[in-house]
């Protein structure tokens, strides 16, 4: 009898930390509103944790199920599957477009000779080990991933303050431009990266063991990593001033980039450079995971064998996606305004009234019955 897999509430937390933290780190969601980025993420990360209860709402009327499942028992075959198929398609391109952040950051930063075909295929063929290896794996990884870049982080915030590049005259005076410009970004861009994209988790949720509730981990792990995220942003922000927060194409590399304490410590940027690549390897990892297990019940093709064929289609398109780096963020920009507010809000929101009107259709049926 094939072993059910479970995940336990440390290994989810850390795992949904990472997601959130992701791209989100490289690219600063928000961050159209300068200085007051910090703040939209803060509102965000609100916002967002009140749309995690439609996914873990769900999780707890279909404890057992994937998404693409419930879509079926909810719609019909049909109508569901059509969904869930849609949603394989969503994973795969959530996936190849962080795979392409990831490829870029690594062809600019460290291997610049390097073709972006080749990086990719390499993370590519690290993510299809581990998806291989299980979701199990990939948590306790994760656990010890975390807790390396948390401390990774605090020694750098130390650094930076010990650099002497924080200026608290940066933020001041606080929604300058009113809350318009604030509200606005929260809208376009900070809830749908990364909140929106939590409904991948809607694919892993059913592993979490039993005691644990999944509205309680999914909040705190977006409240824990959206108050990161606000803390590296604001820190962004202070080091760099808001004109260049803005136009840096990397804000957090190029805060890092500007510590050097003496003639001792310097170029410790690479620091910054790892710690998004990790991030960033779990999200991919993540988007692939679902995008696979999805495919496994939808196709009705063992797992395993999926692994390989998805991973080249996630590398050819992940090459195929964008010219260069301004056509992929122009993109980006419609897909988060457009079409991320589809799959994170529109159909769960759907299914799960749906599912609450079947719930209340039965229980008539049954005290007509009686």
């Amino acid at each position: 009898m094939k072993k059910k897999v479970q995940i336990g509430a440390k290994e989810m937390i850390s795992l949904m930390v990472l997601f959130e933290m992701g791209t989100s780190m490289m690219s600063i969601p928000g961050r159209n509103a300068g200085k007051d980025a910090w703040i939209a993420i803060l509102i965000s990360t609100v916002l967002g944790a009140m749309l995690f209860v439609c996914y873990g709402s769900l999780h707890r009327r279909f404890p057992n199920l994937l998404m693409t499942q419930y879509c079926r028992t909810l719609l019909g075959k049909r109508a569901g599957s059509t969904l869930a198929f849609l949603y394989i398609v969503f994973f795969l391109y959530g996936g190849a477009r962080d795979l392409w952040d990831t490829g870029i950051l690594i062809a600019d930063r460290t291997l610049q000779h390097t073709p972006l075909t080749v990086i990719c295929g390499l993370m590519v063929v690290l993510v299809m080990y581990v998806v291989y290896l299980g979701i199990e794996v990939a948590g306790r990884t994760a656990i010890i991933m975390l807790i390396l870049l948390l401390l990774l982080g605090l020694a750098t915030n130390i650094l930076i303050l010990l650099a002497g590049i924080v200026d608290m005259g940066n933020i001041l005076p606080i929604a300058e431009h009113g809350w318009q410009p604030i509200w606005q970004v929260v809208y376009s861009q900070a809830v749908m990266l990364p909140y929106g994209e939590m409904v991948t988790f809607a694919m892993i949720l059913p592993t979490l063991k039993k005691e644990y509730r999944a509205n309680g981990i999914g909040i705190s792990a977006i409240l824990l990593g959206g108050l990161l995220l606000s803390i590296i942003t604001l820190s962004n922000v202070l080091a760099l001033g808001e004109d260049v927060f803005k136009r840096a194409t990397y804000p957090l590399l190029t805060m890092i980039s500007k510590v050097e304490i003496s003639d001792f410590i310097d170029r410790v940027d690479v620091i910054g450079v790892m710690s998004v690549i990790i991030f960033d390897f779990f999200k991919i990892l993540i988007f692939y995971y679902a995008a696979v297990k999805a495919a496994e019940d939808v196709l009705r093709i063992p797992y395993h064998k999926l692994i390989l064929p998805f991973g080249l289609i996630m590398l050819v398109s992940c090459v195929l996606m964008a010219l260069n780096y301004q056509d992929h963020l122009q993109t980006g920009e419609l897909v988060l305004k457009w079409l991320f507010p589809i799959f994170a809000v529109f159909f769960p929101i759907l299914l799960l009234i749906v599912s609450w009107l079947r719930k209340t259709w039965n229980k008539k049926g049954e005290e007509n019955v009686s």
